[in-house]
């Protein structure tokens, strides 16, 4: 038999060696992608421009870092609270910087935005808002500061220097609510005040906010918001408990017009209360207020940024006048009106600001500013009807010195029946002024006692509430002890652990 010559063609592949081929290549293909993927990503990386930090890009721009935050070494690490400095003895401070007073500097929130105006500054603000109801998110406990149980009278500095400790509280106001339980005891509103009683009187000198109008006027019955108007009767627990002095000063004053200003300056006068910021006649507006404490004459100015639009519901001029608004305010001239008649240390009372918010707006950095540049001393705000922060503001002297004005922003409620979150809390101020052998004077040993007001059964009381933190006063059911508490936390949220905690 003849042989057939050998095919050429390549032999078939069997199905095994078939597949085997096909994952060979995925497998490259996959390989290959990858690389590619990868080669894409590290030219990217490589070819973009590389984004400065955050302090690179302040420097370069020529700001600077910010105050407030440079950290030591010290700082970075969190130091377990020490023992509170002893605050009876009110230091000797010459050119102290805030951190030496053992304050805050507010450098950094004044200068943030000092010239945008808020919606709160116009003269012709709608009045302010509703109450509205509580916030459920519960605030966290932050940490607590040294607390001493009470601060007795600092002592008196040897030889010839003064020195005088004052205290100062809140938004005072009579609502509705407060009206109706104080009605049941013949309008007797002692038990509003005497669970705070002590601590109003341990003080050279208390002042406060007085919101509202005092006294009847013509047929009207006595009201809460929005107009509100107590009777005289209400300031008697304020007097009897050591309140010295009312600032009068706010976007209420002219709830009961013109007549319900006079009432207030009377009945003011006729409880022995010293007063700024309300008057009955351009004489009493004109003329500077001076109240010596302890030797140091204190000069006093108050101004509002608001009267809730009364002054355009039937309100005379003459009384619009008479009430002082802080736009229209020359500081400066005030300032010097108050020197020029022996004033040695200024204190304002600015109302100003939003209602129901704990941070400061730029109208109160603004003015805050402005007064301080203007030679007050001491700034003390309100309106807010919550606590905001405070600290000092370092200013030149204009003779090439410098010193430091202490300023609050706002200090909360005092009293009210307020249900947003934060209005049921409050602090008192506490600082001494001390005088120096070069003849000036300083803010220093500033502490604060966190207040609360106590709602239940009708029932309207202010008590301080670190006095109570372990041991509830006699009564109060277990939701407004876990709430005492509870705004207790949220005070020193706001004012930290750079001002001495006055728990009695």
């Amino acid at each position: 038999m003849q042989n057939r010559p050998r095919s050429s063609a390549p032999r078939r592949m069997t199905r095994a060696e078939y597949e085997a081929q096909r994952r060979q290549n995925r497998i490259a293909i996959a390989i290959i992608a990858a690389i590619a993927v990868l080669i894409v990503i590290a030219v990217v990386l490589i070819l973009r421009p590389r984004k400065p930090d955050a302090v690179t890009a302040m420097v370069d721009a020529g700001a600077g870092i910010p105050a407030g935050q440079e950290m030591s070494a010290d700082a970075q690490a969190a130091p377990d609270v020490q023992a509170a400095p002893d605050v009876q003895a009110a230091p000797d401070v010459q050119a102290a910087s805030p951190a030496q007073n053992g304050g805050v500097d507010l450098a950094a929130q004044i200068d943030g935005d000092p010239g945008q105006a808020s919606p709160s500054e116009a003269l012709d603000d709608a009045g302010e808002q509703a109450p509205a109801e509580p916030a459920a998110e519960p605030t966290p406990v932050p940490e607590i500061p040294q607390a001493v149980d009470s601060v007795q009278t600092a002592p008196r500095p040897t030889g010839s220097l003064r020195s005088v400790r004052m205290r100062v509280v809140g938004d005072i106001m009579f609502c509705q609510s407060q009206l109706v339980f104080a009605k049941e005891s013949g309008y007797d509103f002692h038990n509003q005040f005497e669970l705070i009683a002590d601590q109003l009187s341990n003080a050279d000198y208390t002042m406060g906010n007085m919101e509202g109008t005092i006294g009847k006027y013509k047929s009207s019955n006595y009201s809460g918001y929005p107009q509100f108007n107590a009777p005289d009767v209400a300031l008697a627990p304020l007097k009897d408990d050591g309140i010295d002095f009312l600032t009068l000063a706010n976007n209420h004053m002219l709830d009961r017009w013109s007549g319900g200003v006079a009432n207030t300056v009377e009945n003011v006068e006729k409880y022995g209360f010293a007063h700024v910021g309300a008057y009955r006649t351009k004489a009493e507006k004109d003329a500077p207020v001076i109240v010596e404490v302890g030797g140091i004459k204190f000069g006093f100015v108050a101004y509002t940024h608001a009267t809730n639009s009364m002054e355009r519901r039937g309100v005379d001029a003459d009384a619009v006048a008479l009430v002082p608004y802080i736009q229209k305010a020359d500081f400066a001239a005030d300032v010097k009106k108050l020197r020029d008649a022996g004033a040695e240390v200024v204190i304002a009372f600015p109302h100003w600001g939003d209602e129901y918010v704990r941070t400061p707006d730029s109208s109160q950095k603004k003015y805050a500013k402005q007064l301080a540049n203007a030679g007050v001393d001491i700034i003390i705000g309100s309106h807010s009807h919550m606590v905001q922060p405070m600290g000092y503001q370092t200013v030149s002297t204009g003779d090439g010195g410098s010193k430091q004005v202490f300023t609050m922003f706002s200090m909360g409620n005092f009293i009210s029946d307020h249900v947003v979150q934060y209005t049921d809390n409050g602090v008192i101020l506490d600082f001494t002024v001390n005088e120096h052998e070069d003849g000036t004077f300083t803010c220093d040993s500033v502490g604060y006692i966190p207040t609360y007001t106590w709602k239940q059964d009708g029932a309207i009381r202010v008590l301080p509430s670190g006095k109570y933190l372990d041991n509830r006063p006699s009564g109060m059911d277990d939701e407004n002890y876990s709430r005492m508490k509870t705004s207790y936390y949220e005070i020193i949220e706001v004012l930290g652990d750079k001002f001495q905690l006055i728990n009695g």
